[in-house]
């Protein structure tokens, strides 16, 4: 048996979409999660909107056309659905914006890594299914 003792990275990341007419802010991330931001786990929860909104202000790539949506198809990061969702949300003039997380971040980048996710609000969607640990 060979053991490594030195650092060894098991990185992962996930690719989401955010399609709204408005930035997010953290009063709508945490109602649409059904989350009271003084709870058990509002902290939590409001670390998870900081990591979504930097995400999006500091590696986002706004999708402006259906043909840059359909660049996705086939590929691992969206699925069929979640491709014409966002033409739909092209059409109606919404923002979709595409962007990544990492499991190197904070605690509540790494919970977001870890877990498939989906929030469908009055004011927003997110879609993250497709992840790599």
């Amino acid at each position: 048996m060979k053991l490594k003792l030195d650092f060894v990275s098991n990185s992962s990341s996930t690719s989401f979409v955010y399609i709204s007419d408005d930035e997010l802010t953290e009063e709508v991330f945490l109602r649409a999660a059904g989350v009271d931001r003084d709870g058990p786990v509002g902290d939590l929860f409001s670390q998870m909107f900081y990591e979504i909104s930097t995400s999006l202000q500091q590696y986002g790539e706004q999708i402006t056309t259906k043909i840059a949506a359909d660049k996705f198809s086939g590929s691992h990061e969206f699925t069929p659905e979640v491709i014409e969702k966002m033409k739909v949300a092209i059409d109606q003039g919404k923002r979709v914006i595409t962007s990544t997380l990492s499991s190197d971040g904070s605690l509540a980048e790494l919970v977001l890594c870890m877990a498939m996710f989906e929030i469908d609000s009055d004011h927003f969607y997110i879609n993250a299914y497709n992840n790599y640990w």
